[in-house]
């Protein structure tokens, strides 16, 4: 367990919409392992929102079950890919730290 947090990860989460899961993971201190998956998973919805990410679901599905509704009514190309380098980084940051 994460008991405090990181403070790189948790500055980062900031830009994440607060109703995300990946942000509520984030601000929640779960592990580094969890907070990776989501990350990947959240990456490859917004890398291809039409694509069958997960049990049949496309990556715009995936991503409003995963708190993005609102995010995703008013995003432009440039905000898609804008939120797949945090996204990235996030989940690179959580995999280095989960390796420590």
């Amino acid at each position: 367990m994460n008991s405090k947090g990181n403070p790189v990860l948790i500055e980062m989460a900031g830009q994440l919409p607060e109703a995300s899961k990946l942000y509520q993971l984030i601000m929640t201190s779960v592990n580094y392992a969890t907070i990776f998956i989501q990350a990947k998973e959240d990456f490859f919805g917004f890398a291809d929102l039409d694509k069958e990410i997960k049990n049949g679901m496309t990556g715009l599905a995936l991503l409003k079950q995963n708190g993005y509704e609102s995010y995703l009514q008013d995003m432009e190309d440039e905000d898609r890919l804008r939120m797949c380098g945090i996204i990235q980084m996030l989940a690179d940051l959580a995999q280095e730290l989960d390796e420590d």
